[in-house]
């Protein structure tokens, strides 16, 4: 029986299985079933998947990857957000090729990758879907655009979610420590919606016999065994609404982040806003001493970073010469507070570092 099949049978048990306290410990162990069985697969596509035309080299700060089914415009946002020139046409299939562009927001230099238009069933190779979604799983963000005559968003979702991409989500907060001996210990800090049998079962089906598992969050079935899955990639993303221009009546989708038209040119400033807040990026502006600081290039970092973040993005022997450092900025409690390398840095700060001669 192939792998397919595999799949195919067990969820067919899982669709007969009744939701309710008394099925959960074999529901559980079919979805955990399922999830190694999609793993397994994308191992064995991995080792002979044809991956050529897709491979793309990541640059500038950050990668975000236009996802979509074809023709909902694309290679016509790309062309208006970067320096690409991507073919465009009123047709399907016309991006065969990954297409990189750079555009060029608040400083910081992101890359838009257009990638080709998914179609139903690409998380299991259709239409070269595998190769496209290994493109999506390296992205930084996600950008699902959407047309709003044929919105298929449930659709365009669920694609991404069976190749093990979670968006807009954090990893689960569950630790799990194999032990010599002594079976399975399972300590949670929060009140569980998940029976302690349940989960010993899931333990087991991915072959943990002695472990200590620490749970920290108050997980469903679902999270718990994403816990478990060595395959699953944790991305941000938005979703966006195109061809605005053709909506007459809008309130239908403003539960989405965004309505713009690529065509016209409609919400694309908002939407380059949008994509670095989606990045979790900060701006801070480099000072030397007795000199105004840079307010042209920034440094760009993620959120949360610390002046020796700073310092391991710097050229050349920075980080070895350091004494301290002044922050002007929101993350400072005056202008030129002195700091050390673990101070936590903000967006726009002004950073003025004091480095030894040699």
């Amino acid at each position: 029986m192939s792998i397919e099949d595999k799949i195919k049978s067990v969820e067919e048990k899982l669709e007969k299985t009744p939701v309710n306290k008394a099925t959960e410990k074999e529901r559980g162990r079919l979805k955990s079933r399922i999830a190694e069985l999609k793993e397994q697969k994308q191992k064995k596509a991995k080792g002979t998947g044809d991956t050529s035309g897709y491979a793309v080299e990541k640059k500038g700060d950050a990668t975000v990857a236009l996802v979509g089914f074809p023709s909902v415009g694309k290679s016509s946002l790309l062309n208006e957000l970067t320096n690409a020139d991507s073919e465009t046409g009123e047709y399907e299939f016309t991006t065969l090729d990954v297409e990189p562009g750079m555009m060029k927001h608040k400083g910081a230099n992101i890359q838009i990758l257009d990638v080709p238009g998914l179609i139903g069933g690409a998380a299991d190779g259709r239409g070269g879907g595998k190769q496209v979604l290994s493109v999506v799983r390296n992205a930084d963000l996600i950008l699902f655009l959407l047309d709003p005559e044929e919105m298929r968003e449930e659709e365009i979702k669920k694609e991404v979610y069976e190749v093990g991409i979670r968006t807009n989500e954090s990893p689960p907060d569950i630790k799990v420590e194999k032990k010599g001996r002594g079976g399975l210990d399972i300590h949670a800090t929060v009140d569980l919606d998940i029976e302690k049998d349940t989960i010993e079962a899931l333990m087991q089906e991915k072959g943990f016999v002695n472990a200590k598992v620490t749970v920290r969050e108050k997980v469903n079935l679902d999270r718990f065994i994403d816990g478990l899955m060595a395959n699953r990639k944790y991305v941000p993303a938005v979703t966006v609404v195109n061809k605005a221009d053709t909506i007459d009546d809008r309130n239908k989708f403003q539960d989405h982040d965004l309505m713009i038209s690529a065509e016209t040119g409609e919400g694309l400033e908002d939407l380059k806003d949008l994509i670095f807040e989606g990045l979790s990026m900060i701006r801070v502006y480099m000072k030397e001493r007795g000199k105004d600081p840079d307010m042209e290039e920034p440094l760009i970092l993620e959120e949360n970073s610390t002046v020796e973040d700073a310092l391991n993005e710097l050229p050349g022997d920075m980080k070895d010469r350091f004494k301290k450092a002044k922050v002007t900025g929101s993350s400072s409690k005056f202008p030129g507070q002195k700091v050390g390398l673990d101070h936590t840095l903000e967006d726009e700060d002004v950073l003025e570092l004091n480095l030894r001669h040699i």
